[in-house]
């Protein structure tokens, strides 16, 4: 009877073994066939195309491009009617001009005719702001973007740290079942079920959050995406971490990053706002016609008249001068701007790449030296506890250790991607 009944655990105990490698081939499978997988490039292109966010500037930068088609319209022409050289009292006037009325009913038409010059530099003042408008969306996508992937790759470590907890789940049921068919023969302790059991609900606390997180990020995703919060998807674990990132020259850097593009924008813009300033220098004309018809027996008039304005006038350029000083002043503060947003942004480029390549060699380690050891220690407390040389408190901690080691695998390469993320970011390319 003995003799059976150890040939039965061990059995049990090669079924215990054998099992971390079904349940997570399962899940995948149950995965792809009810949910569909979403990668991470259609993310980021309903972004683009859906997200109200971005829509915006887009309609900005198209209201200023409709505000520039109509900066070379003249102003509307300017009529007037009424009496010209007309006596208060017509009734004296007459008695003194033999009867005749005097005065005369005035119809005037007046246009002025704007500076060509200044009108192109307002057109192209106003459809500069469209482009820091377009520089500004990208640079509101490139933070939209670092959002979706920041959760995406969350989401991507939350599924694999889902397969562990499944497969250590299971493991742990059959440890409790595999007890309970020895505690009858003394070969197993009642407090070691006991205890195997209280580690499997903490399990199953643990993965109920871990499960409520992945909700999370595809309700945080669908947001991003402007899409219904209860759409469901899944995503794509396939990870690549084999990529060498190298420090870029500040040339590069200020063509990729499109906050430095955006303020190169601003700083067109404010040399053509100076330029428009400097153009109110120049005059402008107008013409006025006018049309008197004689009340009396004068003969009727008209005046033709050319007008000018005169902008070097003391009091009138006082305005546009000093406009144009500080303006000069803002273009220079814009370029400062711009130097130190490259010299932040190189130094944090190379602190990244020192972390990345710090992260990247623990990821190594763990593949190659921590968790095979840990695993090789589970497997050898294990097969003690087959052949009654091990308690099973030695077999759930050598289990409970690789479990978290293998979280903390996870987690290190959830820090590995997002310093990653940073990075692109930092860089935007």
């Amino acid at each position: 009877m003995n003799k059976k009944l150890e040939i039965y655990i061990y059995t049990l105990g090669l079924v215990v073994f054998l099992l971390p490698a079904v349940p997570a081939q399962t899940h995948q499978v149950e995965g792809a066939v009810h949910v569909p997988v979403l990668p991470l490039d259609s993310v980021l292109t309903l972004i683009i195309q859906t997200n109200p966010q971005l829509q915006a500037f887009e309609w900005r930068a198209k209201a200023m491009d409709t505000y520039a088609k109509g900066a070379t319209s003249w102003d509307a022409p300017r009529l007037g009617a009424g009496l010209w050289m007309t006596p208060y009292n017509q009734s004296r006037a007459i008695e003194m001009n033999n009867g005749q009325k005097q005065g005369m009913a005035m119809l005037s038409v007046e246009q002025m005719i704007p500076n060509p010059a200044k009108q192109r530099a307002q057109r192209d003042y106003l459809e500069a702001h469209s482009a820091v408008e377009r520089a500004n969306q990208q640079f509101a996508y490139n933070e939209l973007r670092a959002q979706a992937k920041t959760l995406y790759y969350e989401w991507v470590v939350l599924r694999k740290k889902d397969a562990v907890l499944t497969e250590d789940e299971e493991l742990l049921r059959f440890l409790i079942k595999l007890a309970q068919v020895r505690y009858p023969y003394n070969q197993s302790g009642l407090n070691s079920i006991y205890e195997a059991e209280a580690r499997l609900g903490m399990h199953l606390n643990d993965h109920a959050a871990l499960l409520n997180q992945i909700r999370q990020q595809n309700i945080a995703l669908n947001t991003l995406m402007n899409v219904p919060k209860n759409q469901v998807y899944t995503v794509d674990t396939t990870l690549d971490i084999t990529r060498k990132i190298v420090l870029v020259d500040t040339a590069a850097l200020a063509a990729s990053r499109s906050d430095i593009r955006s303020l190169e924008q601003s700083i067109r813009l404010q040399r053509l706002n100076q330029r428009r300033e400097a153009l109110e220098g120049k005059p402008e004309f107008g013409l006025q016609y006018s049309h008197m018809n004689s009340l009396g027996r004068m003969p009727n008039q008209f005046t033709l008249m050319g007008m000018v304005t005169v902008p070097i006038a003391p009091w009138s350029a006082r305005k546009y001068k000093a406009n144009q000083e500080a303006i000069g002043y803002e273009i220079e503060a814009l370029e400062r701007e711009r130097e130190s947003l490259l010299n932040v942004a190189t130094g944090t480029l190379a602190s990244l790449i020192a972390d990345i390549e710090t992260r990247r060699q623990q990821i190594e380690n763990y593949e190659q030296e921590i968790l095979p050891a840990l695993k090789k220690n589970y497997e050898v407390t294990l097969r003690a506890y087959e052949q009654n040389t091990a308690q099973l408190p030695l077999v759930i901690n050598a289990w409970d250790t690789l479990k978290m080691t293998q979280i903390q695998y996870l987690d290190t390469m959830e820090a590995f991607l997002k310093l990653q993320i940073a990075y692109e970011k930092e860089l935007e390319k």
